[in-house]
């Protein structure tokens, strides 16, 4: 009489924790190069010799993260549904790795590096652990969604100041302003109910104005920083007054509110 084995349990990784181990490892590597390579600010990414391989590199290893976490996030809804999500799982994560790229590529430090890992890997299992607890076609006000996008908007101040540190032309500093922002602007908006041309829109002209402000600030020392905190202090206010307006919440008193938080936060960033 033979008995029936029983397979030993198999221990499963959750998808969040396989993607934010991923995101910390590829930061990791990426800050190594570039302490190695030491790229200047004085090259402009992707196009000076002294700096294209090692923002090759960092693209290569956002696009393959983010196809990873569109793959196992961005489901499409079963049935029929008026608001269809936006394939949008992937903007955070690496939009987060490449955050981490830039800071390592204009601080070469250990501790630099290490923070940037952190970062990487712990804003990931954030952002796709909220991904996996708030509903798609939720009321849109979930707490843990104003998480999400003050994470977006922190990355996205990261991402066009460390940008603008470089010392490019417009006709390179303009384009990149507008992706970030444009990328950004789309994340923030999910979980809101709405028609994703709306949503497409919204991002669209939000993201041509924080291009256009970069051209008077490319102008208006000291550049970087300061001139990053103007750009996300004003894509934190357009992000607020939008997300409202999608919530058909907006009044005067709300775009009042608004208004000082983006001083505020201007004043507190510069």
């Amino acid at each position: 009489m033979h008995r029936r084995s029983i397979p030993p349990p198999q221990l499963t990784i959750p998808p969040a924790m396989a993607l934010s181990a991923a995101a910390g490892v590829l930061a990791l590597a990426l800050g190594f190069y570039a302490r190695h390579a030491r790229p200047s600010i004085l090259d402009v990414p992707l196009i000076d010799s002294g700096a294209r391989l090692f923002f090759v590199l960092t693209l290569l290893a956002a696009i393959g993260l983010g196809w990873q976490v569109h793959c196992l996030y961005d489901r499409r809804p079963l049935g029929y549904t008026p608001y269809p999500p936006l394939p949008t799982a992937w903007i955070l994560p690496s939009m987060l790795l490449i955050a981490s790229a830039l800071l390592v590529a204009r601080y070469h430090t250990a501790p630099v590096i290490v923070m940037a890992a952190v970062v990487a890997a712990s804003g990931t299992f954030a952002s796709l652990s909220i991904r996996e607890v708030v509903s798609a076609d939720g009321p849109g006000d979930d707490p843990l969604l104003l998480v999400h996008v003050g994470m977006s908007l922190i990355v996205a101040y990261v991402v066009i100041a460390a940008l603008l540190q470089y010392q490019a032309r417009l006709l390179f500093t303009a384009p990149t302003v507008f992706i970030a922002s444009a990328l950004i602007l789309l994340q923030v908006h999910d979980g809101i109910p709405t028609y994703p041309l709306r949503r497409q829109a919204y991002a669209l002209v939000g993201a041509i104005a924080a291009a256009e402000l970069a051209w008077p600030l490319y102008y208006w020392p000291p550049a970087g920083w300061w001139t990053g905190a103007v750009i996300g202090s004003v894509l934190l206010g357009y992000a607020l007054i939008t997300r409202a307006s999608l919530l058909k919440r907006l009044n005067p008193a709300a775009a009042l509110q608004y208004a000082g938080l983006t001083v505020a936060c201007l004043r507190l960033l510069s």
